[in-house]
């Protein structure tokens, strides 16, 4: 096949699946972290509890020029185009206009990357400015002119734009070729990516680091169980799909000709290797490992174009692959004929449900940051999700929400049986079958925003019987010390909790003024017996059966 046929062929292929993606995009349901995502960017920031700003960026977008679904999913059709068109350019061969259905097909039947065609995730523009880095460092390598040098360090930036986890793919290729640490000018294209990324490092200084603290000290693990190293391989083999065999045999079995293949090469096997270490304490994602599709398409594609046997068998799975997604992707849209009870049905019904029981009033989640962005996504009304140390923290943790519904009436929702409350709402949620219960109140009071803290960021072997802590009012009024309900909880090494235990508070003050702070002398009860414990936080407690986050976690030497 010559080339400018493949070239008629691959813009064909092009313009039918943006189109396609398009129409998956507006008629399949958002997902819960899709309407996260969405909740985020209401208000843009260079950074977010959860992750850096460009998916809130891509979403916002989006929602400029529409409405709903597609709006908030505008950005990932194109996103997956470019996909096509940065894995084209990485491939070397001629080889690849005689194949090029075989490009198109193998490309297509990737399936979580196909998904992030019309879902927009992290991950979304992640494998975008992944590939866009991959172009630029394997043209420094050969060319380094001022194209390669600040599209390098664009791409350094928007990886670590999109997810935290990117520096891994700069690490990597770093690691493949130390030799660039001699190299004025990708110190030129390091320089010039730090320049584009200190808005975000500003709004982590500014935010405590709280997003870091969480992800690699706050997260809970736990004891170590073999199904989360088998679920990791298992992902390993999903993110790459039906043909995986094929795949991750020519990883393998290919040398590297040169520095941009030990690149690749060095990206996969690091990346498998770091979350395979991670499978150790805790449990993975699919999604995770996802920088390892690149180069386990490019190494796929070139053994193809050399092995005749090879080339036909994965030709054949692709296509099998192919159509058994495209089913799929109609299912999405009609969950009628789905197999599955997929979380993007039933949430405009659930939604409008409990939209007709509370009317406009604020709703107040417990714990369910998810539930509550998708509530506000499909009902257009104000949420709040109210964090307890038993679930996490997120972004409604330390952005304004809280705010918005302090001292009003409010639709207080829960679906953990533990919270004894009136039920005067009830609905059930149809994925996962979860029904959850409710009540009107009337002046919800709420101090998730004060902040306690100790003069000590350790313990030494327990937790003492008395000790100090400072207490920060950062809302407008005063707020009596005797209407705070103090506890305190240990957790285990693995940071889950053990006890929670009341605490005998007591002050010279008895009033805290707006932004301000007083110091509380806080003691154990004699009748409370801790167990040994790794970890200590003191939380106030409200609304519930566990404290909040207001105390950072004190680790127990």
């Amino acid at each position: 096949m010559n080339k400018a046929l493949s070239i008629k062929i691959l813009i064909g292929f092009l313009i039918v699946i943006t189109i396609v993606n398009l129409i998956q995009s507006a008629y399949t349901g958002i997902i819960f972290d899709e309407a996260y995502y969405w909740y985020f960017a209401k208000n843009l920031s260079w950074g977010y509890f959860d992750h850096p700003p460009m998916v809130a960026f891509l979403v916002k977008l989006g929602t400029l020029l529409f409405q709903g679904e597609l709006g908030v999913r505008l950005a990932a059709p194109f996103l997956y185009s470019a996909n096509v068109i940065l894995l084209w350019f990485l491939i070397d061969s001629e080889k690849k206009y005689r194949y090029i259905w075989l490009f198109i097909m193998f490309v297509s039947s990737v399936g979580l990357l196909t998904a992030y065609g019309f879902m927009i995730l992290p991950d979304t523009p992640l494998i975008t400015f992944s590939l866009l880095f991959l172009w630029a460092y394997k043209r420094f390598l050969y060319q380094q002119d001022s194209i390669a040098v600040l599209v390098l360090g664009f791409s350094m930036a928007a990886v670590m734009y999109c997810k935290y986890h990117g520096v891994l793919l700069i690490g990597f290729v770093l690691f493949s070729n130390l030799s660039l640490l001699k190299n004025g000018k990708f110190w030129l294209a390091v320089l010039f990516s730090l320049i584009l990324y200190i808005p975000h490092l500003i709004w982590l200084y500014e935010a405590d680091f709280a997003p870091l603290r969480y992800h690699l000290f706050d997260r809970a693990n736990s004891a170590y169980k073999i199904k989360f190293t088998l679920n990791y391989l298992t992902n390993c083999i999903a993110v790459a799909g039906l043909a995986f065999p094929f795949m991750y045999w020519s990883l393998y079995a290919l040398a590297s000709k040169d520095k941009f293949d030990k690149a690749l090469k060095f990206v996969a096997y690091g990346v498998f290797a770091f979350f395979l270490f991670s499978s150790f304490s805790r449990k993975t994602q699919a999604q995770w490992v996802i920088l390892m599709v690149i180069p386990l398409i490019l190494f796929s594609l070139r053994y193809a174009f050399i092995h005749t046997k090879y080339r036909k068998w994965l030709f054949r799975i692709s296509v099998f692959s192919v159509i058994l997604i495209s089913i799929l992707r109609v299912a999405l849209i009609f969950p009628s004929i789905s197999p599955i009870n997929y979380e993007a049905y039933g949430n405009k019904e659930w939604v409008a449900h409990l939209n007709k029981q509370v009317g406009d009033i604020p709703v107040v989640f417990h714990s369910s940051y998810r539930d509550a962005s998708m509530y506000a996504f499909y009902s257009g009304n104000t949420v709040y999700s109210s964090n307890d140390i038993d679930a996490r923290q997120n972004q409604f943790d330390i952005d304004s929400s809280e705010f918005k519904v302090r001292n009003k009436k409010v639709a207080y929702i829960t679906g953990d049986n533990r919270y004894k409350i009136d039920s005067t709402i009830t609905y059930i949620r149809e994925f996962r079958h979860h029904k959850f219960k409710g009540a009107i109140i009337d002046n919800f009071t709420s101090y998730r925003k004060m902040k306690l803290s100790f003069a000590k960021k350790t313990f030494k072997k327990s937790i003492p019987n008395a000790f100090a802590a400072t207490l920060y009012n950062p809302y407008p009024e005063n707020i009596s010390v005797k209407k705070l309900t103090f506890e305190g909880v240990s957790f285990d090494k693995h940071k889950r909790i053990i006890k929670t235990f009341p605490l005998i508070i007591s002050s010279e003050e008895n009033t805290i003024s707006p932004k301000g702070s007083i110091v509380l002398n806080v003691k154990v009860p004699d009748t409370v017996i801790i167990p040994n414990s790794k970890y200590f936080r003191m939380g106030i407690l409200e609304h519930g059966i566990y404290p909040g986050f207001q105390g950072k976690l004190i680790k127990i030497d």
